[in-house]
């Protein structure tokens, strides 16, 4: 992009002091492979466009294009801008590059159903099933009527498989022999649950494996922090400093620090993206915000903003949550709660942001004997306020696992997110009916 020239034709649209102006112009791949029973073929799909936003006193204007061409972008600057239809701007053009999905990318696709049924058959169990297997590439940039953000991707497999008993689904960088045996086992675990009676209502202690984690630190912590979500019940900036939960319990948000394919170095208004923690010891240190809330108090920081896609609004949300490791293994926590629950995934999760309760679904997990891990449970909820679960934390893993914490729906906007999360234990968890 002629980024300088972009700029150019942007700034006249920021009129008043405070104004700020920008473009998003954006591409999304997504190769398919539909499941058994669907249509032949690999389904391929890509859209491109742009959008132009406004941003005034606290409000936003935008206007969304699903073409890349100099004159989509002209009309989209004057709808925002409200300037009359013969008025002369000079918008550079746009040279498009032809990228193409690589073959490693098509090839990893083809072969996963093949990879997943071989580790299956090594654990000795069939079952029948629906695998959808998908790849996204998203290339986006933002230019603001100042400065241009360096380009961004961001490119991830998703999986997902309809048993039964019930859906299991996956995000990973990649979809290699590892990420096979990962579905495999947690396949297995809920195959091996199916029949299993649900825990009984109540409190009691739990170990929570790391995917668990990862859902349970993005409702719980994030969404909890999030400055919108904070806006609801008081002023945002008052959450800083209020311990939320034990020394032990130190939690980031890193988007540059995600891996290949999923970092970034800046968010989706083109502010730098930063290593931003959200508690330090159990405090909370930093709130997730993006332009439009920073710039209502000095105390936030942008760089949490994000949007689905170029139509949607931007807002504060998490990439990449990292729980930093304590000490001990998974058995040395088991030993540790001695009788209770172990919980090792978590497949859907809902915060009440007026009155801070959380609902975790859990599709199933085992019992804990004398340190031990025992009989298999059948699904359950875990549930409470979110101030209780946090406190109850009493001892972090040493072993941090990269994993997708799932696709997250706040707002009707449907996002990945990622996390790298240890097992944790809980003095007490409640188990809802």
């Amino acid at each position: 992009l002629d980024t300088r020239g972009i700029a150019r034709a942007l700034a006249p649209v920021a009129e008043r002091e405070g104004d700020r102006v920008d473009a998003l112009f954006e591409r999304i791949d997504v190769l398919g492979l539909p499941p058994d029973g669907g249509p032949p073929g690999i389904e391929v799909r890509r859209e491109e466009g742009l959008s132009v936003r406004l941003w005034r006193d606290g409000k936003s204007w935008t206007s969304s294009r699903d073409r890349l061409e100099p004159g989509e972008l002209e009309e989209a600057i004057r709808q925002v801008s409200r300037t009359r239809t013969g008025a002369s701007m000079p918008v550079p053009p746009i040279r498009l590059s032809s990228t193409e999905i690589s073959s490693a990318d098509r090839h990893a696709v083809l072969r996963f159903p093949g990879r997943l049924q071989k580790a299956l058959r090594d654990r000795r169990v069939a079952f029948p099933y629906r695998l959808t297997v998908q790849f996204r590439r998203r290339d986006l940039r933002v230019v603001a009527d100042r400065v241009g953000s360096p380009p961004q991707t961001e490119r991830f497999f998703g999986c997902d498989v309809e048993t039964p008993w019930g859906r299991c689904g996956s995000l990973t960088p990649s979809l290699g022999s590892g990420a096979a045996e990962e579905l495999a086992d947690r396949l297995v675990a809920r195959f091996r649950c199916r029949e299993a009676s649900a825990p009984e209502p109540g409190s009691r202690p739990l170990v929570l494996g790391p995917q668990t984690v990862a859902v349970l630190l993005h409702e719980a912590v994030a969404h909890a922090l999030e400055a919108d979500t904070l806006a609801l019940t008081g002023p945002p900036e008052g959450a800083l400093g209020v311990e939320l939960g034990p020394s032990c319990l130190s939690v980031l948000d890193d988007p540059g620090a995600a891996g290949e394919g999923l970092s970034r170095s800046s968010d989706d208004e083109g502010s730098p993206t930063a290593r931003r923690w959200l508690l330090r010891e159990g405090v909370v240190e930093q709130v997730l915000a993006d332009r439009s809330w920073a710039s209502r108090s000095d105390r936030l920081e942008p760089g949490a903003g994000r949007r689905s896609s170029r139509h949607e609004r931007v807002g504060p949300r998490s990439r990449f949550l990292e729980l930093l490791p304590g000490e001990g293994a998974l058995e040395d926590l088991l030993q540790e709660v001695g009788d209770g629950l172990y919980l090792p995934e978590a497949d859907r999760g809902r915060l009440d942001p007026w009155t801070g309760r959380f609902v975790l679904r859990v599709p199933g997990g085992r019992r804990v004997r004398e340190g031990r891990l025992g009989d298999p449970v059948g699904p359950c909820l875990l549930v409470g306020p979110v101030a209780n679960l946090l406190s109850s934390v009493l001892r972090v893993g040493g072993r941090a696992v990269a994993t997708g914490a799932g696709w997250c729906a706040k707002g009707g906007q449907r996002l990945p997110v990622f996390a790298s999360c240890p097992p944790l234990s809980l003095r007490e968890g409640e188990i809802g009916a």
